[in-house]
């Protein structure tokens, strides 16, 4: 493509070339004069924008040995079922699975375009073929779309794009697409993104954002009238990575309550803090993260909120706390294999009060899937936990292998009116075989 658009613009060029300037009877022609060419030369260079297209073809292959709570197919796989028991006393939950999806495969446009009011520009278009929604799997879904505007100490950013909560410095490295969770954040949001340079080292990093994918239902962040708020200060340095970040968010669960409906002005707040840090050394590569947060849901994290209902009243909502930790081992070579290993934990406190008297439902993505409720004769998980080993074959600079075991554990309770999980507990386990293969372009 480097090699294309020179030739083009060349071309471009030729057939805008001055006229001749007289014909043989004297007459002027249509002419453009030399100080117009290069005006307008000088114009459409500067209109000019370089691409570069970039992806993988992706084949995921995985054997579960047990059925799972999971997004596309379970190709992101969450939580171990409960057990569920036949008639008989045996667990119908005690099955294994198996699967193959492409639907991982990704085309992206990297752009370049012209300095404007003095900041460098650039852009990233990213598209994959997961769909929006489980029944629109296979169907293309937008990754990314997201400008930039580059200064010396300043960067603006605008479209869709990781949450700043996903610290791209710092990731679990696990070969599932959920790249952690629900043990960490996974999620893309529009946003405004500001990133302002401290020293050579520091960065300050402010944004606002809202939900799209991430949620079975946008409605509670578009009524707040309010995005989510994000700070975040980093240390970076070629070995070391460090930073602490806090998100501020107002829903409006409700409009209005029960049938018939009585208006609902009641709003939910919450807040997220994590420190994280990745750290570089000549055998390994350590990544780790600590987050304490509230409706994490919204980052398909153990959590969410819950409402208190009552005959004509307005419900009542308390959002629920989440306790979560990581850290990510990765060898440090540059020969063809290397290994890497994963481990987390991620805990669901519940509310922090509960209220008497009503009758309790858990919201967001979480208790969408059935892995909380805070409805008496539900079951929610009250703690996970993960530990993946890993191996990469990198074959060539084009395709890559890569393998891991990933073994979870999540202990089922009963439902509390507080969205926690206690009594009546048992644990579920799961371990999956998980290939992935790619030829990156």
């Amino acid at each position: 493509m480097r090699k294309i658009l020179p030739l083009i613009y060349s071309l471009w060029l030729l057939s805008a070339s001055p006229l001749s300037a007289k014909n043989g009877s004297g007459t002027k022609t249509d002419t453009v004069s030399s100080g117009q060419t290069t005006a307008l030369s000088k114009s459409r260079h500067e209109k000019l924008v370089n691409l570069d297209f970039y992806g993988f073809i992706r084949n995921d292959a995985f054997y579960d040995t047990r059925q799972n709570i999971g997004a596309g197919e379970n190709l992101v796989t969450l939580y171990p079922k409960d057990k569920l028991p036949d008639i008989y006393g045996k667990d119908i939950n005690n099955v294994p699975k198996f699967h193959m999806l492409s639907v991982l495969s990704r085309v992206g446009i990297n752009a370049k375009g012209p300095e404007v009011l003095g900041a460098k520009t650039s852009a990233i278009l990213e598209a994959e073929f997961f769909g929006s929604t489980e029944a629109g799997i296979n169907e293309l879904r937008l990754r990314h779309a997201y400008v930039t505007f580059d200064w010396d100490k300043t960067q603006l950013g605008i479209g869709q794009y990781w949450h700043p909560m996903v610290i791209l410095e710092c990731l679990p490295n696990v070969v599932n697409y959920g790249t952690g969770a629900p043990i960490f954040a996974l999620n893309r949001n529009p946003q405004i993104r500001l990133t302002q340079k401290v020293g050579s080292k520091f960065k300050v990093i402010a944004a606002i954002n809202s939900q799209r994918d991430f949620t079975p239902n946008t409605s509670p962040y578009r009524d707040s009238g309010l995005p989510s708020s994000h700070l975040q200060l980093q240390y970076k340095s070629q070995k070391l990575v460090a930073g602490i970040a806090g998100q501020y968010e107002v829903l409006k669960p409700q409009l209005s309550s029960g049938t018939p409906p009585v208006v609902n002005d009641s709003r939910l707040e919450s807040f997220t803090t994590m420190a994280y840090a990745r750290i570089v050394t000549k055998p390994l590569t350590i990544s780790t993260s600590v987050m304490m947060s509230q409706n994490a849901a919204s980052m398909v994290m153990l959590g969410g909120f819950v409402g208190y209902s009552a005959s004509k009243e307005p419900d009542i909502f308390h959002t629920m706390n989440t306790r979560s930790a990581w850290i990510d081992f990765q060898q440090t070579t540059d020969k063809k294999v290397s290994f890497g290993l994963f481990g987390g934990i991620v805990k669901n406190m519940g509310t922090r009060e509960t209220v008497q008297g009503r009758t309790a439902n858990a919201y967001g993505v979480t208790a969408s899937w059935g892995a909380v409720s805070a409805t008496s004769g539900g079951r929610s998980v009250d703690h996970l936990w993960r530990v993946v080993p890993r191996v990469d074959w990198s074959l060539s600079k084009a395709i890559k292998l890569r393998f891991e075991v990933e073994n979870t554990v999540a202990v089922w309770g009963d439902a509390q009116s507080s969205g926690r999980g206690i009594g009546n507990e048992y644990t579920a386990v799961n371990n999956r075989f998980h290939l992935a293969t790619f030829f990156m372009f």
